[in-house]
């Protein structure tokens, strides 16, 4: 018969002598394992899945996130998850969450705790900073997003952002201080032009050119 002494928690044999505490439980020193490599966890770190004790490396090998980026188990106490449209749900190791191009974290170095979810929306304003954008199942900042998939200005080279106020004339894309005239330097007033020899002309200097041919 059983008297009302302390039981394990492992082998539910009473205990007497040293004790393990652990997981709001009692055990025998020897009974407190890893539920996968039955290592002792008595002087190590140990983690609770379902009920079962668990060594560090076993834990996190079967039970932790795995970074997207590098596929290996997540143990930083700050991680990211992604949960975006066009890339899916994914997580990663903090300093693995960079741009696809320059390779600059979206995220600073931060001591915080915890995980953060963030969402591809383009909006590069956001209060969070994690600002980025999607391009063909990869993530871009704004400055590389900018660089590589805004048109150029056909005179400047430079990207020319939505909302800017632009020209699509002789085949390309200009900013609209740069589409001129050829003959004042002047930018047009609307977009409407004269082409002379595949060059754009204002009204006032084009007359000028018929009347010194006649």
């Amino acid at each position: 018969m059983r008297g009302n002494g302390l039981s394990c928690a492992g082998c539910g044999g009473p205990i007497i002598g040293r004790i393990v505490s652990a997981m709001g439980q009692r055990w025998h020193p020897g009974c407190f394992r890893c539920s996968a490599c039955n290592e002792l966890l008595e002087h190590v770190s140990s983690f609770e899945h379902e009920g079962k004790p668990y060594c560090h490396l076993d834990y996190h090998e079967n039970f932790a996130p795995r970074c997207y980026h590098c596929k290996t188990a997540i143990i930083d106490e700050r991680f990211i998850t992604l949960d975006d449209e066009a890339l899916g749900k994914r997580t990663y190791h903090e300093q693995h969450f960079f741009c696809a191009e320059c390779g600059d974290p979206f995220l600073p170095p931060s001591s915080g705790s915890g995980g953060l979810t963030v969402t591809g929306d383009g909006e590069f304003d956001l209060d969070d900073d994690v600002g980025f954008t999607v391009y063909k199942g990869h993530p871009y900042c704004e400055a590389c997003h900018v660089r590589l998939r805004m048109p150029k200005c056909k005179h400047c080279k430079k990207s020319i952002r939505d909302g800017m106020r632009a020209v699509e004339a002789l085949g390309g894309k200009w900013c609209w201080e740069c589409f001129v005239c050829e003959g004042c330097k002047k930018p047009f007033d609307d977009p409407s032009f004269f082409l002379r020899d595949n060059k754009p002309f204002c009204e006032p200097c084009f007359s000028l050119i018929l009347r010194n041919e006649v």
